[in-house]
């Protein structure tokens, strides 16, 4: 079983058996494309900014061809929901203060989804889903091989039968559930009260290789957790990329006052969909329910910011969800909110080896919804107010809020940072540089950040990484 990190090795010298995280985000924790050149316009097709006409039929026909498409200046009506399906297709706006996005009905008007919530309340899907302009990932689907069975900090992997795997390949791991047994073992052999949760029948790892071997696999960063035989570990090829991009969009819904907690109509601008390998850059998100759900492997949301832009509603909330994380490896750095959501940064049941850095808020809440988000790294983060660092959502007996693994390092805040609730996280967690104090007979331990510790873990990581 893994255990807590020891603070003599987060002296200086990083940790090795940490470098996966270094491959978060867009092409493995690389460089984001750079002023990708128009192969046409929404305007080629007819949409005309300020004119107060809808141009939902000249941005679905962009759309349909594809490509990188320029959005000029100005503020554009969109009156259905919209989807980007082809591969490599990239959104350019002219900035986040000069192209505007206005969408004038709601997902709950488009699409009308009635449901309930955990707890039982009437509610819409669309209060933790979807978005208005959704781009739509590729499924993936290649052949699972078994492998045996690999520690934590390991990157050489063997194959249990001869396979056609290549360098330079990604790939996804897995382990196999189904019962309580996988369930004990992401929450470190803690889950508390877990009456209510389901076990995953399978959990997901992002990772490539870098040498074959016969039947021995290299990876190119070594894996952030066990990989024990009794849950039959398998790897298979990861399948297509979808190389999307959407730089540069300010998306402006909604002014009326916010309803409240599970009464959202899903205003909802943005979601990428089982995206694999994606990117969202110079983002303005104003009026809305919830900010971008982001679902897959590999994408990396940079520079966004998320404004009231409308009258708070209860509590003091303007929305429900800022960002929202599922799936594996993705990045988010740069970022600001200026109000205050229900859950600010989300992590999905299951999702792991993320990265959130180098932003803040009023009031951060770093929200992992139970169900176990496991092995996710969250450095150098900031938050005017501390009180709300660990308060989380995601209904009750679904075990505690984080799984096992997760590291917290240096996050502040004006007035300290309040000490997470028992039902947060199991012992195995790392707290470093975190401005708090355990309560005494408190399994959590905090370290101090000590000369030669870098403040962003991330960064440290990466200039590390050998494939970088």
């Amino acid at each position: 079983m893994i255990t807590l990190l020891a603070s003599s090795l987060l002296i200086a010298a990083i940790p090795p058996d940490l470098g996966a995280y270094a491959e978060a985000g867009y092409d493995f924790g690389g460089e984001l494309p750079k002023a990708p050149t128009p192969t046409c316009s929404v305007a080629d097709f007819g949409a005309k900014p300020n004119d107060k006409v809808d141009d939902t039929e000249a941005f679905e026909k962009a759309f349909e061809q594809g490509g990188v498409i320029a959005i000029p200046a100005g503020e554009y009506l969109l009156s259905r929901r919209l989807y980007v399906r082809k591969t490599g297709t990239i959104l350019l706006g002219a900035g986040s203060a000069k192209t505007r996005l206005r969408f004038t009905k709601s997902l709950e008007e488009l699409e009308p989804s009635p449901t309930k919530n955990a707890g039982g309340t009437a509610t819409t899907q669309w209060s933790w889903i979807g978005g208005l302009l959704n781009f739509q990932g590729t499924s993936r689907n290649g052949k699972a091989q078994p492998i045996a069975s690999a520690k934590r900090g390991d990157s050489r992997l063997t194959l249990r039968t001869a396979g056609s795997f290549k360098a330079g390949e990604e790939v996804v791991l897995t382990l196999q559930g189904g019962d309580d047994k996988l369930v004990r073992y992401l929450y470190a052999g803690d889950p508390g009260k877990d009456a209510k949760l389901k076990p995953p029948a399978r959990v997901e790892l992002a990772a490539r290789l870098v040498a074959v071997d016969g039947l021995v696999v290299t990876l190119s960063a070594p894996l952030l957790i066990d990989l024990p035989e009794e849950f039959s570990p398998t790897i298979a090829d990861a399948g297509t990329r979808d190389d999307y991009g959407l730089h540069g969009v300010g998306f402006v819904l909604v002014n009326k006052v916010y309803r409240g907690h599970f009464k959202e109509d899903g205003w909802n601008p943005l979601e990428f969909h089982d995206v694999h390998h994606g990117w969202m850059e110079d983002l303005v998100f104003n009026g809305v329910d919830s900010g971008p759900f982001i679902s897959g492997s590999h994408v990396t949301v940079r520079h966004v910011l998320l404004e009231a832009g409308r009258p708070v509603g209860p509590g003091g909330f303007i929305g429900h969800h800022g960002i929202t994380f599922a799936g594996q490896a993705h990045r988010l750095e740069e970022f600001e909110f200026k109000a205050r959501f229900h859950h600010d940064v989300s992590f999905s049941p299951w999702t792991n080896g993320n990265v959130v850095r180098a932003g803040g808020g009023v009031d951060l809440t770093l929200d992992f919804h139970k169900q176990g988000p496991f092995a996710n790294l969250v450095t150098n983060v900031t938050s005017a107010n501390g009180a709300n660092y660990f308060a989380c959502g995601g209904g009750e007996d679904l075990g505690l809020d984080a799984g096992a693994w997760n590291i917290f390092w240096n996050l502040k805040a004006r007035k300290g940072v309040d000490f997470p609730s028992a039902e947060f996280c199991p012992a195995a967690t790392t707290f470093v540089g975190v401005d708090m104090r355990a309560p005494r007979g408190s399994p959590l331990k905090v370290q101090l950040l000590k000369a030669g510790d870098p403040p962003d873990l991330w960064l440290a990581l990466r200039a590390k990484s050998p494939t970088r």
